[in-house]
């Protein structure tokens, strides 16, 4: 169980303010002990205090000056890679958002574009030969994804159906058969 959430404010009474920063003070030094242990990496705690001008340094005043100044020996480029502030975290994320619903709307317009192709093929109002290289990969690419979906759709929908029997009609309207069948099928349209 968590600990309630506290109602931030200046806490006006003097000794009750400075048992409130001791407090914190611990549990900060205590949190920043484990994360050191628990990630193994390095890690320093500065507190000034301006009313007296106390400084109060964790672990030691002189591994946090070491700390600091192999942090401050980085390039500038270095320091901030890692460093995200609230608005600039919140933009990236949004960011991310818009484009993979940018991603999305491309794919659904090319989609479009390829059924529409294949209905002017269908209704004789664009020929395959009058089709660019451009235009006949990206059928082609289209096709094979639909016909691959449609197979996943129907290995779903008929699991114990294997994918190498075909269901052809041939010119009759009959139902051809695969090798080792026979054209009877066996209750399935008896029932």
């Amino acid at each position: 169980m968590g600990r309630p959430k506290v109602k931030l404010a200046w806490v006006e009474e003097r000794k009750r303010r400075a048992t409130v920063c001791q407090r914190r003070m611990k549990e900060l030094i205590q949190m920043a002990e484990e994360l050191t242990i628990v990630c193994d990496m390095s890690a320093c705690l500065v507190f000034y205090n301006r009313n007296n001008g106390k400084l109060v340094a964790w672990p030691s005043l002189e591994e946090a000056q070491s700390l600091i100044d192999c942090y401050n020996a980085l390039p500038e480029t270095e320091r901030n890679m890692n460093a995200d502030d609230e608005e600039s975290s919140f933009i990236k994320t949004i960011t991310k958002e818009i484009e993979k619903k940018l991603e999305l709307s491309r794919k659904a317009v090319e989609e479009l574009k390829m059924d529409n192709l294949m209905l002017q093929i269908k209704n004789g109002s664009r020929m395959i030969a009058d089709l660019s290289q451009t235009e006949i990969e990206k059928l082609k690419s289209y096709a094979s994804k639909k016909i691959a979906y449609y197979d996943r759709e129907l290995r779903k929908q008929h699991p114990n159906t294997s994918g190498n029997e075909p269901f052809l009609e041939d010119d009759d309207g009959e139902m051809k058969t695969c090798e080792g069948e026979s054209s009877e099928s066996d209750g399935a349209d008896n029932a």
